[in-house]
């Protein structure tokens, strides 16, 4: 199992692909999360796995009873429960209220008697009745939910969402907010990482969870909750935002831009500066510094490609565009003397026709083709002005959307 705090529900079903626990604490440490998360049908291959093997005996079955009822299965944790005593009479699980069967030989493990009586108590549960005590617990200490058996009592309300007076969802929004975060992020992460893996529905949690890991440093978790957010989620334009920031930690500054590209889509207008001027921001700090580092490890080519998109989108930004000449001056002399006296005009050629793509212009062409027979002099002076009109009223629109 992933030690580092807790298992992720995308840890936990990387585990189920490897190997099988080799430990029988690890085999129940696994079924337990399995409960918790609600992964049913993962739980139900676990359990026939675990039945045909040599490890089955009534304690497996007792803890298979446990994950169950985690899971909202009553039904299917009564039947285990069932079981685990049929496998091991002399437990006594069941009680024998006719006295029709011999007394136990033995006294019950207390570990055992321990989970049984849990499990009772969890059949006869009055939803209403946790929920009062769990919420008081949970505001004299905000980390009881943190805890084994505050995060199972949190786990089965979550189940009985529908008995509950009120939803559980408003109550812990507020029971871990800006304030305690700040203080704890690395407990607020955990708080939020479990949050989001119980209800992945639960776009706040969602949001929540991915950017405590990006403040956390837990990048694998943060691509973990961004990879498997559901499309409600990625309506969202702060799931795009926390995906840019994520890509641009790992300096894929190409890739954060098209995120925020997309914030911008789905903002409201009083969200969208934020999200331009991150953008903006991305390009001329770690945009800039990427390209200057590739021109200084000679590779011209990929400073070349990045410097493209990033003048595409600020072509009013003089360093930018310096640094552009310098990448097509790298680029083309690196080439040979073909590419020299051609590189230059058909790079910045096709950088256009992408600018003008990005805003719906169409470009007169700067030069004639170079198939065509050579044109006049004055056909080819009204061409230029044409296209330099052109340019100066897409540099403007470009300034106007970045």
């Amino acid at each position: 199992m992933n030690r580092n705090g807790w298992p992720t529900a995308s840890d936990l079903l990387q585990e189920l692909a490897a190997a099988p626990p080799a430990s029988r604490a690890d085999r129940r440490e696994q079924l337990r999360w399995l409960g918790l998360y609600g992964l049913v049908q993962d739980l139900e291959s676990v359990v026939a796995r675990l039945r045909s093997s040599p490890h089955w005996d009534a304690p497996l079955a007792l803890e298979v009873s446990q994950s169950w009822m985690l899971a909202g299965q009553a039904h299917q944790a009564d039947l285990a429960f069932l079981e685990a005593d049929a496998l091991d009479p002399s437990l006594a699980l069941v009680p024998d209220v006719w006295g029709l069967w011999p007394a136990p030989a033995g006294e019950q493990p207390a570990d055992i008697g321990a989970l049984a009586a849990r499990l009772r108590r969890w059949r006869h549960l009055d939803p209403v009745a946790l929920d009062a005590s769990w919420r008081q617990r949970a505001q004299a200490d905000w980390t009881y939910a943190l805890t084994s058996s505050g995060l199972e009592e949190l786990v089965l309300l979550i189940r009985h969402g529908p008995d509950l007076e009120s939803p559980i969802e408003p109550f812990l929004a507020e029971l871990v907010g800006e304030e305690l975060i700040a203080a704890s992020p690395r407990q607020a992460l955990q708080f939020w990482g479990l949050l989001t893996d119980l209800r992945p529905d639960w776009i706040h949690a969602r949001l929540k969870a991915a950017d405590l890991a990006l403040t956390c440093a837990e990048a694998e978790r943060c691509a973990g909750w961004i990879a498997t957010a559901s499309p409600d989620v990625r309506g969202n334009p702060w799931y795009w935002d926390i995906a840019a920031r994520a890509a641009l930690e790992v300096g894929a500054i190409t890739t954060a831009l098209d995120h925020w590209g997309q914030a911008l889509a789905e903002a409201p207008p009083e969200l969208a500066e934020v999200f331009r001027q991150r953008r903006r921001e991305a390009r001329r700090g770690p945009g800039l510094l990427q390209a200057r580092a590739l021109l200084e490890r000679g590779e011209s080519g990929a400073a070349l490609a990045l410097l493209q998109r990033l003048v595409a989108d600020d072509p009013q930004w003089q360093p930018l565009r310096a640094l552009l000449q310098q990448a097509e001056t790298a680029a083309g002399a690196g080439g040979g003397p073909e590419a020299v006296a051609d590189h230059g005009p058909r790079r910045f050629g096709q950088l256009l026709e992408r600018a003008a793509v990005r805003i719906g212009l169409t470009l007169p062409p700067a030069a004639p083709d170079s198939q065509a027979p050579v044109a006049d002099p004055v056909a080819a002076r009204q061409r230029l002005e044409a296209f330099a009109r052109t340019l100066s009223e897409a540099e403007a629109r470009f300034a106007l959307g970045s």
